[in-house]
């Protein structure tokens, strides 16, 4: 494996198109078909799904992506280092979430953290869990924030219950049902539903949306990539979301009602067990403090 080959691999996911990588490259198509199937073969892994009208990535494509950023994150970073042979001390520390609303969370953290590590230099990670749960098992990332996971081996990562939430329903403030005091899964039965991709939602979210999904005409049911694609349709009023009942997941514009189930999703972070610094017991205080106030 070699950066050249990362290089092509990224360059296709970010434009998902091979002629448009070879231009941000200034290499020829050709160039690229041959690093990335020279990359699959080395790893025995189908990463790209080409077609003659699309190109995707597949799901270890997916997953192999953050692995490549970190790669190549990590080489440039050492050339550079080593080129400027720079005597600073810079202390890293590597997040990883899986949406976009976590980094609310996350900012007046690093904001405190900042504070107490002049010399810090942070690395956010944007992945979906799946691949952030492989990651922090095998120490590419220090941290991982998400909802409780039973599939992830706690024998080698620890879990830091940082909140217990409920489910709540969001939709817009027009929506008849945006004045209840709390839903129930039979007031749901009649009402257009914004899903979320099960890998990036909380294991009881994606529970209940399977066992709505059962009861619902196709033309009742709309997909969202992440939960800020749901939350965007719900605030147009196409339809109801479903979300953890957590105050940085929350965005203006929008009712959010409780609904009436026993469901306790946990959030909090994981780490690698045998990991131990002074950031991470900083990070973990102050998320704590922060989550107290939920």
């Amino acid at each position: 494996m070699n950066t050249m080959q990362l290089e092509c691999f990224l360059a296709v996911a970010d434009n998902l198109s091979f002629a448009r990588a070879a231009e941000q490259l200034h290499v020829t198509q050709p160039a690229i078909t041959h690093q990335i199937n020279s990359l699959e073969n080395e790893l025995q892994a189908k990463l790209v799904r080409r077609t003659t009208r699309i190109v995707e990535l597949t799901p270890d494509g997916r997953t192999f992506l953050g692995y490549a950023k970190n790669i190549l994150k990590a080489t440039h970073f050492a050339k550079k280092r080593l080129s400027e042979h720079h005597q600073d001390y810079i202390q890293t520390f590597s997040i990883g979430c899986h949406n976009p609303s976590e980094l609310n969370l996350i900012s007046p953290v690093l904001k405190q953290l900042y504070q107490t590590f002049p010399m810090l230099h942070p690395d956010l990670r944007m992945i979906p869990f799946p691949a952030l749960r492989n990651m922090v098992e095998e120490e590419a990332i220090d941290v991982m924030i998400g909802f409780r996971d039973e599939k992830i081996n706690l024998a080698s990562v620890t879990y830091v219950e940082l909140a217990q939430c409920g489910i709540t329903c969001a939709l817009s403030k027009e929506h008849p049902l945006a004045n209840r005091k709390c839903l129930t899964l039979e007031d749901l039965n009649e009402e257009p539903l914004v899903l979320c991709e099960p890998d990036r939602c909380a294991e009881a979210i994606a529970h209940i949306q399977g066992q709505l999904l059962a009861s619902r005409s196709p033309s009742q049911i709309y997909f969202g990539e992440n939960l800020e694609c749901t939350l965007a349709f719900a605030k147009a009023g196409i339809g109801l979301a479903l979300l953890p009942d957590l105050p940085f997941m929350c965005q203006q514009d929008l009712a959010y009602i409780p609904l009436e189930n026993e469901s306790v999703i946990s959030f909090g972070l994981y780490y690698k067990s045998s990991f131990n610094s002074s950031v991470l017991k900083a990070f973990i205080q102050i998320l704590k403090d922060i989550c107290n106030d939920f």
